[in-house]
């Protein structure tokens, strides 16, 4: 056959076909980071016109121009009901958002809209936002009382309740934050100095963290600051999430130490994972107290509360207390168990790669993501080339590019590679990038691995799947928990451990993904099974590999996985009739590895040949794709019961077991019951 065909099987097995429609989802879009704009303006303005244009603003914005701040201020009339794009485009471009809560703003569904997508910016990209709330309450503002609900009412009888919902929500989201009130201030031109003074420390404090070396954090930095906000009397708990090697132990020791001085107390409890494990929770406990009331040596040795004396004097305390990498929820419950314990105003900061750990816990969950492409090649630069002249930057821009691509945004990778190039020649730089193809820097996989250190005997066997064999096919949840249910275990809470863990996402909702940085890891776990002997390692996805393990024959029971891209080492591979006799435990066979399209798929024959035929294949196989496959039939002493896909595009084959079988169509069904 000259085409792609799938084949349902009539006897002796029971096939269910995911096939095409799986092998066929699209790659995907350019990445965010590669389609982010480029900062345009310092601040962006979001106001109600009628409100404040003719007085307040105008004052706004020659203070701004005076101070030489870069504010988009749009002035123009009103009209219609939509935002516009170029209002969007504006905010996403900007590093601040100063929202001016009049006494009509929410009147407008204009500024009920631009204030949604200022929150969305806040919580996706860490934009920092200033409240300033100009003759209205902050409360009303927060709960729509007065004027504010007024509006509401007229907003839920003219749109969808389900966004009116939203701008709700939106409001109490961005009035809980710290901002600046009116009637504090003597007058407006008080007011107007303070804003001027919160914008420039806010400007100033970006540009310090990368005079630092600190690339891409500032904003980090300002949005928790903000959710801290100590003008609330609630004792808050926040959470810091994300994958190894991204900053989280960074982020959230410049907040603390920007922020330690507005409290009574304070302890930074670092990398809790490794310091419990030696020191054990209680000493950890007892330093925790001791450092917040200022007495050395306080013992504390039990779970259950503190001692009365404590409990009474924490109560009258604010207190700041950061607690790094915790990776069980029964740590925080032994730590600080009731938070109401702390003063007024008092501040949990937990970091941890575990969000399951956290949900419990906290208040909010801010996720820490890779850095932009462009804030990745900064913080490199900076760290390979320091204080070197420019040009040297220009001489190995190619390289470098090849550094940032392979680093997919982690801080860690940057780092450690950045060091390991200073002041190398190009000659070295070459044989680190080709030694990165086979193996990753021993210090980024020791920290990346110990998020899979956490996992049991299942998560582990999932999560190397996915890895190994699963990320390229654009699979969905659901096709996961299909391929790799067996008898005993469903795969569903394994999947949330994953997902808890930041070690897999699902894009769009669906499809399985997972950062470079960690597949890399995986595929480290498995080489490190068998270093000198690929054929007794659980799974196989390098072509040098595969061909040592094919060629001699070398497979064995281990062999959980084979993703192949063919042609092997382009070469030509007679095979064995029995070349899977050894491997009883295959489960995933690809020999289609990386054609993911029809019109990709090669017409010349495949490097796989089989001049005695084809004796068996493994009857554990769930998954079988093989573009070219060679022979006419599948092998008769194969028992398909367990298979769940079968993909043979540009193959030979005539009939399944030399026995009738049904022509399908790419979506699975019988054309027109065609006959072979």
């Amino acid at each position: 056959m000259a085409h792609a065909s799938f084949f349902r099987v009539s006897q002796k097995a029971y096939v269910v076909f995911i096939c095409l429609l799986l092998i066929l989802k699209p790659k995907g879009v350019a990445s965010s980071s590669e389609n982010t704009l480029k900062i345009k303006y310092d601040v962006f303005v979001s106001f109600r016109g009628p409100d404040i244009r003719r007085g307040f603003l105008s004052h706004l914005v020659d203070a701004l121009s005076r101070k030489k701040i870069n504010g988009f201020v749009d002035d123009k009339i009103e009209v219609g009901d939509e935002i516009p794009n170029s209002l969007i485009r504006a905010i996403e471009a900007s590093l601040i958002s100063l929202v001016i809560f009049s006494p009509n703003y929410s009147s407008s569904r204009w500024c009920l809209e631009e204030l949604a997508k200022i929150v969305d910016c806040r919580e996706k990209e860490g934009q920092f936002v200033l409240p300033v709330f100009l003759d209205v309450d902050p409360s009303d503002v927060r709960h729509q009382r007065g004027s504010y609900e007024d509006a509401f009412v007229k907003h839920e009888k003219k749109y969808d309740l389900v966004k009116v919902q939203r701008w709700r929500t939106t409001l109490q989201r961005a009035a809980n934050l710290s901002g600046l009130h009116s009637t504090k201030y003597r007058n407006d031109y008080g007011l107007l100095e303070a804003i001027i003074k919160h914008l420039i420390k806010r400007l100033n404090h970006e540009q310090k963290y990368i005079s630092r070396g600190l690339i891409g954090i500032g904003k980090s930095i300002a949005l928790l600051e903000s959710e801290l906000n100590p003008e609330l009397g609630d004792v808050r708990a926040l959470g810091i999430w994300g994958m190894g090697g991204l900053g989280k132990t960074t982020l959230a020791w410049e907040v603390f130490n920007s922020v330690r001085s507005q409290y009574e107390g304070s302890c930074f409890l670092r990398n809790l994972r490794e310091s419990s494990a030696r020191e054990g929770i209680f000493s950890l406990k007892s330093k925790l107290y001791s450092e917040l009331i200022g007495e050395p040596g306080l013992k504390i040795d039990s779970s259950n509360g503190l001692p009365p004396f404590l409990e009474k004097r924490l109560g009258r305390m604010k207190v700041i207390i950061v607690l790094d990498d915790v990776n069980d929820f029964r740590q925080l419950k032994i730590l600080f168990g009731a938070r109401e314990q702390f003063g007024s105003g008092s501040r949990i900061i937990v970091t941890s790669r575990d969000k399951q750990v956290l949900h419990t816990e906290v208040d909010f969950i801010y996720q820490v993501k890779p850095l932009k492409v462009d804030e990745a090649l900064r913080l490199f630069n900076s760290i390979a080339f320091k204080h070197e002249h420019r040009d040297l930057e220009m001489e190995f821009r190619e390289q470098s590019k090849k550094v940032i691509e392979y680093a997919k945004g982690v801080p860690l990778v940057l780092e450690v590679l950045g060091h390991h190039v200073h002041g190398k020649g190009k000659e070295i730089w070459e044989s680190l990038l080709d030694k990165l193809k086979n193996m990753p820097d021993k210090e980024v996989h020791n920290v990346m691995k110990l998020s899979y250190d956490d996992l049991d005997r299942d998560e582990k066997k999932i999560f190397l799947d996915i890895a190994c064999s699963f990320k390229w096919l654009h699979v969905t949840e659901d096709d996961i928990k299909l391929l790799l249910k067996d008898e005993i275990n469903s795969v569903a809470f394994g999947l949330e451990r994953l997902k808890d863990k930041g070690l897999i996402t699902f894009s769009k909702g669906t499809v399985v993904s997972m950062h470079d940085i960690i597949q890399g890891t995986a595929y480290e776990i498995v080489r490190q099974e068998s270093i000198e002997d690929p054929g007794k390692r659980s799974r196989l996805w390098d072509s040098n590999d595969i061909y040592q393990v094919l060629k001699g024959d070398k497979g064995s029971e281990a062999i959980r996985s084979i993703s192949a891209k063919l042609p092997l080492l382009n070469k030509k591979l007679q095979l064995s009739p029995r070349v899977f006799a050894k491997m009883s435990n295959l489960q995933f066979l690809d020999f289609l590895a990386p054609y993911t399209c029809p019109s990709y798929f090669p017409q010349e024959p495949m490097s796989l040949y089989f001049p005695q035929g084809l004796e068996s294949l493994p009857n554990e196989l769930r998954v079988l794709l093989w573009v070219h496959y060679p022979m006419e039939a599948l092998p008769t002493q194969f028992s398909a019961e367990n298979l769940q896909i079968l993909f043979l595009p540009v193959n030979r084959v005539k009939k399944l077991w030399h026995q009738e079988q049904v022509l399908m169509d790419k979506s699975g069904r019988d054309p027109e019951s065609t006959r072979n």
